[in-house]
């Protein structure tokens, strides 16, 4: 017996909550990013769903995106690694437009309930729901985009006039001069990714 196709989260759905994102750069391409690598989750199947619960799921992806751009920023800029700060807490934070009974009915489904107090906020555990989604999201990256191409996406963030999926000569502008800070960044994209 094979299960109905599901619903998917499209990009025209989540542009408002994109949107909402804090941005690392002050002319950078991160709104433009998010659109690509969720095509990029697309392509991998992480935007469907069978349920409410599998709904707010897929969009908490959309928090890890902006977690892994915050990541990179950090990295590559030399600066503490402060992926939380990306997910926002404002009125308009994707962790508030998720469906709070839901997201509570997700938490307990992955088994991460039980280490949160009963005054956990929403944004708490939307963004506890992005760290548990983090190796599926970067894995769907990594394996689509691979490490070069994921690396030189993630770095041309900074620049506003950047397009994507990034062709072969704006991956060489990406690769110009070397820095420690470049190859810092790249080899923790080639480490998987860590947090």
């Amino acid at each position: 017996m094979s299960l109905p196709a599901g619903s998917v989260v499209a990009l025209d759905d989540i542009l408002p909550l994109m949107k909402a994102m804090p941005a690392s750069w002050a002319d950078g391409s991160e709104l433009r990013w998010a659109e690509h690598a969720w095509g990029v989750l697309e392509s991998e199947d992480l935007t469907t769903y069978q349920d409410p619960v599998e709904e707010v799921q897929v969009l908490c992806r959309l928090l890890t995106l902006t977690a892994v751009v915050r990541a990179f920023s950090d990295l590559a800029t030399g600066a503490r690694v402060n992926w939380k700060g990306a997910l926002g807490t404002g009125p308009q934070s994707i962790a508030v437009a998720l469906d709070q009974i839901a997201l509570g009915r997700l938490v307990e489904r992955l088994g991460v309930y039980g280490s949160f107090g009963a005054r956990e906020t929403a944004a708490g555990l939307a963004a506890v729901v992005a760290r548990e989604e983090w190796e599926e999201v970067t894995g769907a990256l990594r394996h689509v985009l691979g490490d070069t191409r994921l690396f030189g996406s993630l770095w041309a963030t900074r620049w506003s006039d950047t397009t994507y999926p990034l062709d072969d000569g704006a991956l060489e502008d990406v690769a110009g001069e070397g820095s420690a800070d470049k190859a810092r960044a790249f080899e923790w994209i080639t480490e998987g990714m860590p947090l």
